[in-house]
């Protein structure tokens, strides 16, 4: 999606939730049930949790623990020059105040966090160096083993996976495949990596159909590798900086032509890091939309100038929600 390498030179201090910002419910929401849970139909995306979860803060990328309850994300703060995994627990119905993941050195970039299916294994990209790591100005994916409730020290994968390249956007479906996007070939390009007694195998490259001459990345596949949906940078049809297409699966990499999921999920500016929640109900993704007439609104006086400029209002990039048709898509 977003050129992450200039991306992570931002990052993030995690400022309180007590924002200028008042929160909007996207919808009644019963304690007991996942935060995206929506009652009525929602088909045009709406930020998730403005105030809450979306606020001022830059941030990408999302993934939710296997209940629901618990969403990680990266945080971004380019004056700060700092970047977090940072979560956030939703409990009785609140969703609670955001927290670093311990183990990252925010002197060390990170970015992607995601979290397998069955919620034991954390994976992430970072610039920290390892015994045997490529050599190269490169990040590689890293992962850490959530034993008795807590995350362990994060190891490299390293393997057959890390390159001289960058590897980010590390996605696990149900049999442990990791799909991910790198430019070891000079190329943003779709990779994915099958486990097979225990280990990863070398790499193989998405189609052509999918990897076109632009930069695809931020790919989320279903968890059974029915269908993708990724990200093309500056494509002539788009509508943006970055967009997000989805393609289905016909066989071991083969898939059908890649089509744009259209305007109502795309906009003039960056849309990217896709995410499908554990139902398979919902996408959220990342975008640096503004609300339509927020300029206006702005200039009407200081007061409305300083509210709308730490909120989410303010065209940061923050998290959008939309449930997930895929019927919408199909050939």
């Amino acid at each position: 999606m977003i050129n992450k390498l200039a991306l992570l030179l931002f990052v993030i201090i995690l400022a309180s939730c007590n924002s200028n910002e008042t929160p909007v419910e996207t919808s009644a929401v019963e304690n007991d049930k996942p935060p995206y849970v929506i009652d009525s139909v929602q088909q045009v995306p709406k930020r998730f949790f403005p105030g809450i979860v979306s606020t001022e803060i830059d941030k990408f990328n999302t993934s939710f623990s296997p209940d629901g309850k618990i969403i990680y994300y990266t945080a971004t703060s380019q004056k700060l020059g700092i970047t977090g995994i940072a979560y956030q627990k939703y409990e009785n119905g609140a969703f609670s105040s955001p927290e670093f993941v311990p183990f990252v050195s925010h002197d060390i970039p990170v970015a992607d966090v995601q979290i397998s299916p069955d919620g034991n294994l954390m994976l992430f990209s970072t610039f920290k160096d390892y015994d045997g790591k490529p050599e190269g100005f490169n990040f590689n994916i890293w992962t850490s083993e959530q034993l008795n409730g807590k995350w362990q020290e994060p190891k490299p994968l390293g393997g057959p996976i890390a390159s001289t390249g960058n590897e980010f956007y590390p996605v696990m479906t149900n049999n442990k495949t990791i799909y991910f996007n790198s430019d070891k070939s000079g190329n943003s390009d779709l990779y994915y990596s099958r486990y097979i007694d225990g280990q990863y195998q070398e790499p193989v490259r998405l189609p052509d159909n999918i990897n076109s001459e632009n930069r695809e990345a931020d790919a989320f596949v279903a968890r059974d590798e029915s269908y993708i949906i990724f990200v093309r940078v500056d494509e002539p049809d788009g509508f943006g900086n970055s967009d997000l297409y989805i393609s289905f699966r016909k066989g071991e990499n083969e898939w059908t032509d890649p089509v744009n999921m259209g305007e109502k999920m795309n906009s003039n500016q960056i849309d990217g890091s896709p995410y499908i929640t554990p139902d398979g109900k919902y996408l959220i993704f990342t975008s640096g939309r503004q609300t339509e007439g927020i300029k206006e609104e702005a200039v009407k006086s200081y007061k409305a100038f300083k509210e709308i400029a730490s909120s989410s209002d303010n065209g940061t990039l923050n998290f959008y929600i939309v449930e997930l048709n895929l019927d919408e898509y199909r050939g």
